[in-house]
């Protein structure tokens, strides 16, 4: 199965996108590889633009619940034993697969936004960690950029950092980091779906940002930013 056969939804167009920007992806998965431990439960993996990166963890558990993502996903890794891809949601988590308590980390990058009772999705993330483990969350930033590329996406909700924190806090996780990430993009996204009133992002002009990443991300190592078109948070079990 390759990428182009997947369904051509704009999700799925989305996500082909995303997977051609590597330096993005990177920059995504070293803003939080610090807190990710040894056995990794990752929700809503879609076409493995994030697990592309854990396969030197010891065990990686990926929870894709749409078919053609994971037929992609089990071919893509059938060679790396220390992955498995099941079909879960979260919100069907614990269960046989996932059993509860078994995690050091549960990574949830652009998922949480398209779930709608967000409270409940945290809450089961925790019930998979051990005590001391993290959850490891990041989302779009900005209740102010929402606009037509979000509701395209299937994009409930954008937050900031403090209502994230709330959310954390409702479902029993304890916020230990939390910041924002990409404030080039949030402007980016801020001209093109609130100003220019597009639903989609074109190809030509992710490819240009992805250039840029690499002084982005050294930039925001160096200066803290105070909004972004992520907001990343890490909370613990």
């Amino acid at each position: 199965m390759e990428l182009d056969d997947l369904p051509d939804d704009a999700i799925s167009r989305g996500l082909k996108m995303v997977s051609t920007l590597y330096f993005y992806n990177r920059w995504i998965f070293d803003s939080v590889r610090d807190h990710l431990g040894p056995a990794i439960l990752e929700v809503g993996a879609g076409v493995g633009n994030i697990t592309q990166f854990l396969l030197n963890a010891e065990r990686v558990v990926c929870l894709e619940p749409f078919e053609p993502y994971r037929q992609y996903m089990t071919q893509r890794f059938a060679q790396h034993l220390n992955v498995r891809v099941h079909p879960h949601p979260i919100e069907d988590c614990p269960n046989e697969d996932v059993p509860a308590g078994a995690f050091d980390s549960v990574v949830c990058l652009n998922v949480l936004e398209h779930i709608e009772d967000e409270v409940n999705a945290l809450r089961r993330m925790r019930e998979a960690l051990r005590p001391g483990g993290k959850a490891v969350v990041l989302t779009p930033a900005m209740p102010c950029l929402y606009g037509r590329m979000d509701r395209a996406l299937g994009h409930v909700r954008r937050h900031k950092v403090r209502s994230l924190r709330r959310a954390f806090h409702q479902a029993g996780l304890e916020p230990v980091r939390g910041r924002y990430m990409n404030m080039v993009g949030a402007l980016g996204w801020w001209w093109q779906g609130r100003i220019r009133r597009k639903a989609t992002v074109s190809q030509a002009g992710a490819g240009a940002f992805n250039r840029m990443v690499p002084i982005l991300s050294a930039l925001e190592r160096l200066i803290p930013v105070p909004f972004g078109q992520s907001v990343i948070l890490v909370g613990q079990a």
